[in-house]
Parts: structure tokens; C-alpha cells; sequence
């Protein structure tokens, strides 16, 4: 595919990144010089220095024809009439990136077409609803839902004296009435496609993938949900922090929001009603102390300095909460910040990479997740009617080092994957693989 990528930013340049490895032939746009000097020296892409919204400088690129444009500025407006600049010269395909609140609202009430958008990503909404879900389960590193959210992969942290650890997974698996998979294993810096005799190890990150009616039961098997999310605090009134409150405080108890900023605390009182709203700094081991957080299940670093963020929910673990959760707007720091005493770190551009990407690759994919820190995806996608492997079971398919199928739903239900399990076209996928490996993986049902 012809893809056109305007903005250079942490997205854009992510996004350029994955698709040229995947063999696409990748167009960059940004008015920022040095953006456009880093993607053209580290990336075998063409760059132009200039707007999405030139005509002039989209013809430059000679891309009128081209399959695909994506708006990934850090401008709302930029990213709207880029996309409409995009459709003048012919660009089969738009997705934008939207963050304003009131944008969104006014694109779910008309028609994306009259604005030359097929699609639009907002990062924030997606990101507050995937930290909620780990709020709301304990031991929680990420959440991703396939088929309409009828079974889910579930990243897991193992604890101490779990019931996880005693035995191979072969063995485990019977302990469970139900079908589940232990898809991969992130231990430190390291994924694992494991086997059956694979024995899993106090620290180790587990993604399980079951259907999503049975996740609670699994939950209380294997002691997971024991504990239940009484108290809850977050660093940073931006919009973010204030929207992840507003989401919180329906199921959470006490949920307490800090800001150092008094203008941005006062924002904050006039959208949230229930939740109490402190001005101060949670790196104030006094003020933090005094609002006892040695009693917090959790502390979430929202605000918009990953440096704060990491470094106060360090500080709120190392005074007795729980857990400690952080946001970052660098997509290559998830994998550093992954192996450092943080139990979950969460990638708004990441998270919008990885929707964008379904776009951008074949028709077959419907939805992509980074796992383990970006070490690897899991892949929902369609077995195409024409591919060389359908009607083959797994068995006789020669999969790259580290990739597997791990589950297939069709007509017939849902079921873990075996050697015997034979691809059926039309039936969904669920691909799990390490990330050097995807698209060798991808062309096996293309």
C-alpha cells in the first residue's frame, strides 16, 4: 500500500516505523524540520517538510492515488482538513486523529464523509477506558477484547505463593472447567510462546486468553480478585486525569485527585462532583502521608510529565499503595519503564498506533494489541477465503519462531487452539506473535 502519514510526532513516526517494516511504501509530512530529518535518516521513507493541508506539497510527493492517509498532527483542525486535502487529490482512504472532547461529540453526529474522514482515533478514550479495567482488577497489566468482547486477553502479574506457580500449564489447564490459554509470558525483559510444560514463576506477566463470561470465575480459581479497588489515587487534572476520575468514582469508593496546578484544580472541581480534589504534589512526602496513602490499592500517574509520572507512582509504592500506574506519551519507553517496579504502563500513541494499524494493514485485520511492552501483538484477523493455509490444520502449518494462533471463533463457538484445529475461511483468529515476526505471520492467512 501508498500510505501518506502527516505529523512526524511520537505517533507518526511510530506508525511510519511499523508500516515500512512491513513493507508498505511510507510518505512523511511535517512542518517541524527536525521531524522530518529523523524519519528520513532513520527510516527508509520519502519526507517532505511542509502542511497536510498544501496541495503543493502532497503533489510533491506524487501521491495523488495513493490508498491511505493518516492525520496524526497534534492539531485537531490540521488533522480535519488534511484529510479533506488528502480526498482532493484523490487518496482512497483517510483516519484522523481527534482529541478535543467537543470534536468528538460533533463527528458521532454527522456524516465523517462530508469532512473527507473515513475514521477518526481519540487516544484519551481509549486509554482512560483500558486504565479503568485495570483499576478494576487487581494484578492487571492490559486488557483487549476480540469477537464483539466475547473472550479477552488479559495481561496478569503473578504474585507470591499463586496457585499459578505449582505445576506446568498442561496441568493447570484441567484445574479449570473451562477453556483457557496461556498465550505468551513476559519474564523481565523476555517473551515466551510457552508449551505446555512450561512452568510459570512468581514476577512473571501471563497473557491469558479465555472467553470473557468466564474471566471472573478464572479470576477466583487462580486468587486474582481477592482484593477489591476501595481507594484510588490520581496524579494530573488534565483531561485525562479528569475523565479517568469521572470513570473511577462510578465503581470505586474514594478516589482522590492531586494537582499542583490551582487553575487546573479549579477546572477540574467544575467537572467532577464526587471525588475529592487536592492541590499539592504527590512527590510532598508530608501532604502524601497525611492523606495515608499506605491505604491506596491504587496510584495512577496521569498528568502530562511522564518524568512525574514515573517517578511519583514510584514514590506512592514506596509509601505503601498497592500498585502504581503510569501514563506516558513516548511510545519506545513502554518497553524501559516495563522492566523498572511499575505495575502497569499505559501508551496513549500506542494505543492509537495499534487502532490505526487495523486500517492500514490488509482488510483481514480487525484489531491489533501491543503486548509484553511492545515485545509483541496480538492480532485479531479474518482467515480470507483464498489463503494458502485455510482448510489446513495447525499442525501443518510452518509458523515463524514465536508466533502461534491461540484461539479461533466461527459459527461452531469459541475454542483454544490446537495441533488439530483446522482453519475454516471467514472463521476469526486471534494470532499471537513477537513483533519481528508479525508480518511473516500476517502472510501465513493474507
Amino acid at each position: 500500500m501508498r500510505i501518506l502519514i502527516i505529523g512526524l510526532g511520537r505517533m507518526g513516526y511510530s506508525l511510519a516505523e511499523q508500516l515500512e517494516s512491513e513493507g508498505h511504501k511510507v510518505y512523511g509530512i511535517d512542518t517541524d524540520k527536525a521531524n522530518v530529518e529523523r524519519a528520513s535518516i532513520k527510516l527508509d521513507i520519502m519526507c517532505a517538510q511542509g502542511s497536510g493541508c498544501s496541495l503543493s506539497t502532497l503533489r510533491e510527493l506524487d501521491l495523488e492515488g495513493a490508498d491511505l492517509a493518516i492525520a496524526a498532527s497534534g492539531s485537531d483542525e490540521v488533522n480535519i482538513v488534511s484529510c479533506l486535502v488528502a480526498r482532493e487529490i484523490g487518496i482512497k482512504r483517510c483516519i484522523a486523529r481527534i482529541e478535543s472532547e467537543e470534536l468528538v461529540s460533533n463527528l458521532r453526529e454527522m456524516p465523517l464523509t462530508t469532512l473527507g474522514i473515513d475514521e477518526f482515533v481519540n487516544p484519551r478514550e481509549e486509554t482512560v477506558r483500558r486504565l479503568a479495567d485495570i483499576v478494576r482488577t487487581p494484578g492487571t497489566t492490559m486488557t483487549a477484547e476480540f469477537d464483539n468482547s466475547k473472550f479477552q486477553l488479559r495481561g496478569l502479574r503473578v504474585e507470591k505463593d499463586s496457585q499459578l506457580t505449582s505445576r506446568p500449564l498442561v496441568e493447570l489447564q484441567a484445574l479449570f472447567v473451562e477453556h483457557f490459554l496461556v498465550a505468551a509470558v513476559q519474564r523481565d525483559d523476555h517473551l515466551i510462546i510457552p508449551r505446555g510444560n512450561f512452568t510459570i514463576q512468581t514476577g512473571d506477566i501471563i497473557y491469558v486468553l479465555l472467553q470473557t463470561n468466564t474471566f471472573q470465575n478464572f479470576m477466583s480459581l487462580f486468587e486474582f480478585n481477592n482484593v477489591k479497588t476501595k481507594r484510588v489515587f490520581v496524579y494530573g487534572a488534565s483531561q485525562l486525569g479528569i475523565e479517568l476520575v469521572e470513570a473511577l468514582e462510578k465503581y470505586v469508593p474514594e478516589v482522590i485527585l492531586i494537582e499542583e496546578n490551582w487553575d487546573n484544580r479549579q477546572k477540574a472541581a467544575a467537572q467532577i462532583n464526587k471525588s475529592a480534589i487536592i492541590n499539592g504534589s504527590p512527590q510532598d512526602m508530608t501532604l502524601m502521608k497525611d492523606l495515608k496513602i499506605n491505604n491506596a490499592d491504587f496510584f495512577v500517574g496521569a498528568s502530562d510529565s511522564e518524568e512525574l509520572n514515573f517517578s511519583s507512582a514510584l514514590l506512592a509504592k514506596r509509601l505503601g499503595s498497592k500498585y502504581g500506574v503510569m501514563i506516558t506519551d513516548h511510545p519506545d519507553h513502554v518497553e524501559l519503564f516495563d522492566t523498572l517496579p511499575i505495575d502497569a504502563v499505559i501508551s496513549p500513541a500506542t494505543i492509537s498506533v495499534g487502532a490505526i494499524l487495523k486500517a492500514a494493514r490488509s482488510g483481514a485485520v480487525l484489531s491489533m494489541f501491543n503486548i509484553a511492552g511492545g515485545r509483541g501483538e496480538a492480532l485479531e484477523l479474518i482467515a480470507q477465503p483464498h489463503s494458502k493455509n485455510v482448510g489446513k490444520a495447525l499442525k501443518d502449518i510452518s509458523f515463524p519462531e514465536g508466533a502461534m494462533i491461540a484461539a479461533i471463533a466461527n459459527e461452531e463457538g469459541f475454542q483454544i487452539a490446537s495441533g488439530n484445529t483446522t482453519i475454516k475461511a471467514g472463521s476469526t483468529i486471534i494470532l499471537i506473535s513477537k513483533k519481528k515476526n508479525i508480518k511473516a505471520a500476517l502472510e501465513l492467512f493474507e
